[in-house]
């Protein structure tokens, strides 16, 4: 049994290649080969997490040929690995009645078996810690510390705290992009939401449509990001990753495709997964001048958006654009199954809307607002009303409104 497959074979194979009449230096995968030959008897078993490095040689007939690929355990299994990781510890009655194991496996979804071990162990450590008063010396409650029991309480804590899943979300990828909640200044923002709410669902409940893209499109500033976000944690994904232009700063072309591959590659190791590709402009390196874009990267997009996620896998694929006519002359919206148009503010009645959900302005101050914009036309992203808005609250408060306005014009808006 080789265990850690790649790389392996440090052990010295002197005497095989003394019984083949090996002229050295020789490889240490041409000593696993003469290996396999000689022993052809035997049963061989190996493991890894990487198979994309393994030589091809190996996993022909008569080698490793036959393979299989151990996955992320269910809930089943992993109230499973719980009850073995926790059964000691009902032996000795250190576990409390309020641990449901079920309700473990149903919470920790991504999880593998090293990872739910980890969470036990970092559990009873969570539990110890509760008798332990760190002063100038340690001190240990040996009267407490032998009634000791590890409850529900400590599992919920290490479960937020200080285990997470390598294949799981992290509320932090996608927390500050929504930091400021979503401004429901009018109808279309509802709509964009509720359009995303069936996408999800379509996602989770089809057979015939195991792969959903969306592509939300709108002026810059105008919270397409936002919405891909929140539409993204609403979906309760077990797999939740954004791939985004500001982690690749300074990749070379074939490291941001390998980046862009290993997202995908890790969401179809999920059940259900959820892609957000924000600002696909800025990931291509476009530039009106030239004008210039990264084809490899255009091409490693092309093929990832339509390509299905492995049997029994569903992924949903959220895109972002501010130029949506230049994706339709690199004939990228044919991989999207929709697209979603994110407008602006338009008009001085959902400017005003926006103002009051917002509460940044009293009700005296967003009175005068609203007599200057009835009626009015009015063009500004809410992403960039929110900066307008903080520059103006900086202002004494007299001066705060006739400031906004102004910033209005200025701006175009």
């Amino acid at each position: 049994f080789f265990s850690d497959l790649f790389p392996s074979f440090e052990i010295t194979f002197s005497f095989l290649l003394a019984a083949h009449g090996a002229a050295l230096p020789i490889t240490k995968t041409s000593c696993f080969y003469i290996c396999l030959n000689l022993f052809s008897k035997l049963f061989w078993s190996g493991m890894t997490n990487r198979p994309d490095l393994i030589d091809d040689a190996l996993m022909r007939p008569g080698r490793f040929e036959v393979k299989m690929e151990i996955g992320l355990p269910d809930e089943k299994g992993r109230v499973q690995i719980l009850s073995i990781h926790t059964a000691k510890m009902r032996e000795f009655n250190l576990l409390a009645i309020d641990v449901n194991l079920k309700e473990l496996a149903a919470e920790t979804k991504n999880y593998s078996g090293a990872e739910l071990e980890g969470l036990v162990r970092a559990a009873q450590s969570t539990a110890m810690n509760r008798h332990i008063k760190a002063t100038a010396t340690v001190e240990v409650d040996l009267e407490k510390a032998e009634k000791l029991q590890v409850t529900r309480d400590d599992f919920m804590g290490s479960l937020n705290n200080d285990i997470k899943p390598a294949f799981g979300t992290n509320q932090e990828d996608y927390a500050s992009y929504i930091m400021n909640g979503i401004i429901k200044w009018g109808d279309p923002v509802t709509h964009v939401l509720d359009d995303g709410e069936l996408l999800v669902q379509q996602t989770k409940n089809s057979d015939r449509t195991p792969l959903v893209a969306v592509l939300l499109e709108g002026p810059p500033h105008s919270g397409k990001t936002a919405l891909a976000a929140k539409i993204a944690e609403d979906s309760q994904f077990p797999f939740i990753k954004i791939c985004s232009p500001d982690k690749m700063i300074g990749h070379s072309e074939i490291t941001k495709c390998q980046a862009i591959k290993k997202i995908f590659d890790d969401a179809y190791k999920s059940q259900l997964s959820c892609v957000v590709v924000d600002d696909i402009e800025r990931l291509l390196d476009y530039v009106p001048i030239g004008p210039r874009f990264s084809n490899l990267v255009l091409q490693a997009l092309l093929v990832l958006l339509k390509k299905a996620p492995p049997q029994g896998r569903k992924l949903l694929i959220i895109g972002t654009t501010s130029r949506k006519d230049v994706l339709q002359e690199m004939e990228m919206l044919d991989a999207f199954s929709t697209t979603i148009h994110i407008p602006n503010i338009s008009s001085g009645e959902h400017l005003v809307e926006a103002l009051e959900l917002l509460g940044s302005f009293t009700d005296a101050e967003r009175a005068t607002i609203a007599q200057q914009v009835k009626g009015k036309r009015v063009w500004i992203g809410i992403k960039k009303l929110l900066m307008l808005i903080e520059m103006s609250l900086q202002m004494d408060q007299e001066y705060r409104v006739s400031k906004f306005l102004s910033l209005l014009r200025d701006e175009g808006a």
